[in-house]
């Protein structure tokens, strides 16, 4: 015995564009968790000169899908994060990367 079951779906398309990460309430909440990483970065970021530190921050302005960033932008800020191919005359690294940024985002608990 065969049946057939039809099941008609009608798309609620304001439901699907729904924008809950760019209400007041939430915003709040991920400036709140990204100032708190910002916080954890600066506190275990290497220090030579104090720049890369300095220049740890929170992006004010949110990406159009409400996604708030952390940045460091100081000019040699990619190198203390990724580190460099420099190595000594024995074939050792010089600068070893320390995922500063990523590492705050883990501790602070928040997607990266």
């Amino acid at each position: 015995m065969v049946t057939e079951v039809s099941i008609d779906v009608e798309v609620d398309e304001e439901a699907i564009e729904f924008e809950l990460p760019l209400t007041d309430e939430v915003q709040a909440d991920m400036r709140q968790r990204m100032d708190a990483a910002v916080e954890v970065a600066k506190a275990t970021a290497p220090v030579d000169t104090g720049e890369y530190r300095s220049k740890i921050h929170r992006v004010q302005q949110p990406d159009s899908d409400g996604t708030v960033h952390m940045d460091a932008d100081a000019e040699h800020s990619i190198y203390v994060e990724y580190g460099t191919r420099q190595t000594d005359r024995h074939g050792r690294r010089i600068h070893l990367p320390h995922h500063t940024l990523g590492h705050a985002l883990d501790a602070a608990g928040v997607d990266h």
